[in-house]
């Protein structure tokens, strides 16, 4: 087995006469147990040129899918090229960590040949998707690395008469499709603390928080954690809320 792009060599037994035809004569050869329909051999007087093997006779006899080139010649030696195949034949939903296991890395073939009325013929399949497989963080709900990014834009400070209903909006700007989700926090001192929709507040999961009546919030902060399938959770500024 090797690495695709690479091939497989084996140098065969005995010698061959070959004349421009599909036809491979053998000397001391052993066609039968060293080849099989559909692989592949060159001959020493045509370096680079691969012939498909379609039918083997005996030891001594073997007919090509294209005629040799370069006129009669006798004593050839004559080598196999071997097409790489899986280890492990069973590809479908093989895991990264089963791949790594057979030591198979990007670009492993597997080869099939064909029966029936494609017998003679060879099916190469490549593996280009497996090899050394790291999550970027295996402590993350996701499958894989981070699809997108949440941007927040800075929420200003809110100022206002007391008794009067306010609002603040947090604007958030998303790649790759990304859906964003809110959640208002609110801090009066220590740490901030998830808002519900009771009280002064409603739209506590929405871009824009609504307060009834800011009568006694002066001096709180709101901030909001917005997050996103596929994207890095992020948290705005916290914004004052000022009675004048």
């Amino acid at each position: 087995m090797a690495l695709w792009g690479d091939i497989d060599v084996a140098a065969l037994t005995g010698t061959v006469t070959t004349n421009s035809t599909v036809d491979v004569v053998g000397d001391g050869t052993s066609f039968t147990t060293e080849l099989a329909v559909g692989e592949y051999i060159t001959v020493s007087n045509q370096t680079g040129v691969e012939y498909q093997i379609r039918e083997i006779t005996d030891n001594t006899n073997l007919v090509l899918y294209t005629q040799t080139t370069g006129g009669a010649a006798g004593s050839l030696t004559v080598t196999k090229t071997e097409k790489p195949a899986y280890d492990n034949t069973d590809v479908v939903g093989m895991t990264s960590a089963e791949a790594g296991a057979i030591g198979a890395g990007p670009g492993w073939v597997k080869v099939t040949e064909g029966t029936g009325g494609r017998a003679g013929r060879v099916q190469y399949e490549t593996l280009v998707a497996f090899g050394d497989h790291t999550k970027p963080s295996e402590s993350s709900n996701l499958d894989d690395a981070t699809f997108g990014v949440i941007t927040l834009a800075t929420i200003a400070d809110v100022t206002a008469a007391s008794g009067s209903t306010e609002t603040i909006q947090v604007v958030a700007t998303t790649t790759n499709n990304v859906v964003p989700t809110y959640q208002w926090q609110l801090r009066t001192t220590g740490s901030y603390a998830n808002l519900d929709n009771s009280g002064v507040y409603s739209d506590v999961t929405t871009d824009t928080l609504a307060i009834g009546d800011n009568t006694g919030l002066n001096g709180n902060r709101y901030r909001c954690v917005v997050s996103g399938a596929g994207a890095t959770t992020v948290t705005s500024n916290g914004a004052k809320l000022i009675e004048s």
